[in-house]
């Protein structure tokens, strides 16, 4: 779990800034891991795994385990790693961490790794950000950090709040987040992301 700020500790905007609820979030999500994704020199060469942070043992902190239920629910068929059966956690991250890049090098690519975790602050906001995933910020953790972007979902205004956080507001941030995960997925197995920016940034607008 991370704290989500409206600007980084840098003084860095995120890429993307959203409540859960807005219709077109899906969308302007798969667009803005799309506009960052081809930033990479030869992206052609990395391969997306999405990195699935969160414990089950609080509805706050399942966010990125439900995130990865919705992807299996819905026929993902690409890399994740982290879901309700099988959580990325304090205790396994080094090794889950092993685990998404052994995924993309499988796939003869370098691993372009997106994590997802909750965050205390601002509920209800799903923000895009540049750089790698802190885990366990929030709670005073010292963990590996994960990621060439994160998204972070807003749970509760406090830690201990997590604890008691909304399952359905839990529950509906995961699925646009998977939803958002999907259409990008999409865009990189169809080849769309490899044309033109223009033409690319037309079916994820």
């Amino acid at each position: 779990m991370s704290r989500d700020l409206p600007r980084s500790a840098a003084g860095a905007l995120p890429l993307l800034d959203v409540h859960f609820q807005d219709p077109s979030a899906p969308q302007r999500l798969a667009a803005a891991i799309a506009e960052q994704f081809r930033t990479q020199a030869q992206p052609g060469r990395h391969f997306p795994v999405f990195f699935l942070v969160g414990a089950t043992s609080s509805t706050g902190d399942s966010l990125g385990p439900f995130t990865g239920w919705f992807l299996k629910r819905k026929g993902f068929r690409g890399e994740h790693v982290g879901d309700l059966e099988n959580p990325v956690h304090a205790t396994n991250l080094r090794e889950r961490l092993s685990e998404a890049w052994t995924r993309a090098l499988r796939r003869e690519r370098l691993p372009y790794i997106i994590a997802v975790d909750a965050a205390v602050g601002r509920p209800g906001r799903i923000t895009l950000n540049r750089g790698p995933l802190t885990p366990g910020a929030a709670m005073g953790k010292v963990l590996p950090q994960v990621g060439h972007v994160h998204i972070m979902g807003g749970m509760a205004n406090f830690p201990f709040m997590i604890w008691f956080a909304d399952l359905d507001q839990t529950v509906g941030m995961a699925e646009v987040i998977a939803d958002g995960l999907m259409a990008f997925w999409a865009a990189y197995e169809s080849g769309e992301l490899f044309r033109s920016p223009s033409a690319a940034r037309t079916g994820l607008a």
